[in-house]
């Protein structure tokens, strides 16, 4: 079960998501704004990234975009625009079973 949003104290935009025993990771690099998904593992499983944002007129969490990645060299990811004052986090799902991992809550102007 995912959990929602927590306070998270003032640090760099730039923030990531990893999974024990290099099965994988997610980076939010704020130049750019480029989200990186990488499998790190040659385990048969891939990854898959999601971010998250909060829809204001709601107040729910939403899916913005999710980027897999997996049976190939190098990582996969895109651009995604994340504005100012808004709250993200990054969801990181391992295709081998378990609990997916929640990132740290990161805005672009921290």
């Amino acid at each position: 079960m995912l959990m929602g949003f927590a306070a998270a104290p003032a640090a760099a935009a730039n923030a990531g998501v990893e999974f024990p025993y290099d099965r994988g990771d997610m980076t939010f690099i704020d130049d750019g704004d480029v989200f990186k998904v990488c499998d790190t593992k040659a385990d048969g499983h891939g990854v898959t990234g999601t971010l998250r944002g909060i829809n204001h007129l709601t107040g729910k969490i939403v899916n913005l975009k999710s980027w897999d990645d997996g049976g190939d060299s190098g990582c996969d990811g895109g651009n995604y625009d994340v504005r100012g004052n808004s709250a993200h986090d990054m969801v990181l799902c391992w295709h081998g079973g378990g609990p997916c991992k929640v990132s740290r809550v990161f805005k672009e102007n921290e």
